[in-house]
């Protein structure tokens, strides 16, 4: 899609503005959870109120395919900027009631019930952002670049990630463990409330020649590409992300629930490897712009990141502090950007154009809903049950490889045949 760049610039906000918004308040809750168990679950205690907060954190997954398919249809309709206005709404309907809802010792059950409506109304926006906002990046990218800006969506969310620590960290070093546990950690709630008003601005600034309405494929058709093996390696690509990335969020939480160090050393230590997340995306959309094939830089980084992330997550439960923790987190972030802008193209690329807002917005929620949802808290029981704090380490021992032969599959259906070559493909595939 052609536009002047002050245009693409100003698309590219609209589209970010909301994920960075979506993905600091759903990192927010997954941070402060050890605070929001204290709020909400006071009867339980210890890994056992752990894992009722993130049960409630895992609530909002289960609602994103739905919103994927509705908002999806919507946008199919309406347009892209009339959907994420809707989910913009959503998400800030969900955020409002996590921030105010008083604790159970002062309303009683029902406040445990108004969390985990709060985290269904942001899993639904969620779940029907992320699909229109990819695909508006995609399209406002210059031709043949698509794939890289896309790769928008995912530093965003790191970025949103950062910001949410952040505040984690000023707050849990200026408050007492008693403050922040009572009413501290829901003032990254009502900082993220009042950075909305700009999005909805932002968007409603949205140029109309880059706002896509009804598309014109066929919906029966769009549903049959979803088991063709192109899309069905992007789903297998997704939930290896998926979980590996809800293991790396999951560091505070570790840090402070498992290690029992300071919040404050959880915070920072994250921190500090968000930001190195960050700037490892950065350099990777380098290499993917200019290798138009980064298959062998894949596979490096694939095998010496998997045995460096076990080897720091068995020294952080050795040597608990710090800066094994810096360590940790420096590593398991630093190994995945690297990695996210060559995946992450190939997987853009491979979806066809004209329903790329609903395959991926659907397929990323299906993976997230069912995996993202349930990474933290299975992980906690996995560790209860064998009390081994290593089980994030062996869980990134198989997703690491698993990934690498799902990419390398998918890469070898993307590559054109050789001329002359016969192919044989099935009905689905001669879709797109």
């Amino acid at each position: 899609m052609t536009g002047s760049d002050q245009d693409r610039k100003r698309v590219i906000m609209a589209a970010c503005v909301g994920n960075f918004l979506e993905f600091y308040n759903f990192m927010a809750y997954a941070f402060f959870a050890p605070m929001i168990a204290k709020a909400f679950f006071p009867n339980s205690s210890g890994l056992a109120g752990l894992f009722d907060a993130l049960i409630t954190f895992g609530a909002g997954f289960f609602l994103r395919p739905l919103g994927a398919f509705c908002v999806g249809i919507y946008a199919r309709r309406y347009g892209h900027q009339a959907a994420l206005m809707l989910t913009f709404a959503i998400m800030a309907t969900g955020s409002l009631l996590l921030a105010a809802t008083p604790s159970t010792r002062s309303i009683g059950l029902i406040a445990a019930f108004l969390i985990v409506l709060a985290r269904m109304l942001q899993g639904f926006s969620d779940g029907g952002e992320v699909g229109p906002a990819t695909a508006m990046l995609y399209d406002a990218a210059p031709p043949g670049k698509g794939g890289i800006i896309s790769i928008m969506q995912y530093v965003t969310q790191l970025l949103g990630m950062v910001v949410a620590v952040i505040f984690g960290l000023i707050l849990s070093l200026t408050l007492s463990h008693d403050a922040l546990y009572a009413w501290g950690w829901r003032i990254p709630f009502f900082i993220g409330i009042a950075i909305l008003p700009f999005g909805f601005w932002l968007r409603r600034q949205l140029p109309a020649q880059h706002d896509h309405h009804a598309e014109p494929h066929p919906f029966g058709a769009t549903l049959r590409l979803l088991v063709t093996p192109k899309i069905l390696l992007v789903f297998a690509l997704i939930i290896c992300g998926t979980i590996t990335n809800y293991l790396r969020t999951f560091g505070v939480s570790y840090a402070i629930a498992v290690l029992h160090l300071p919040p404050g050393t959880a915070m920072l230590a994250m921190a500090l490897g968000l930001i190195c997340g960050v700037v490892a995306v950065i350099a990777g959309m380098r290499i993917a712009h200019n290798n138009p094939d980064p298959k062998l830089f894949v596979i490096m980084v694939s095998i010496i990141g998997t045995p460096l992330c076990m080897l720091y997550y068995a020294l952080s439960i050795t040597y608990p502090g710090l800066g094994t923790q810096i360590g940790l987190n420096l590593t398991v972030f630093l190994s995945s950007g690297l990695l996210i802008a060559p995946v992450w193209r190939l997987l853009f690329d491979a979806i066809p154009d004209h329903s790329r807002a609903f395959i991926f917005g659907l397929v990323y929620a299906l993976a997230v809903s069912v995996f993202g949802g349930l990474t933290q808290p299975v992980t906690v029981l996995l560790i209860a049950r064998f009390h081994d704090p290593m089980v994030p380490a062996w869980m990134l021992g198989v997703l690491m490889p698993l990934s690498l032969l799902a990419y390398l599959a998918l890469r070898r259906r993307m590559i054109p045949p050789a001329p002359g070559a016969t192919i044989i493909t099935s009905e689905a595939d001669r879709a797109y």
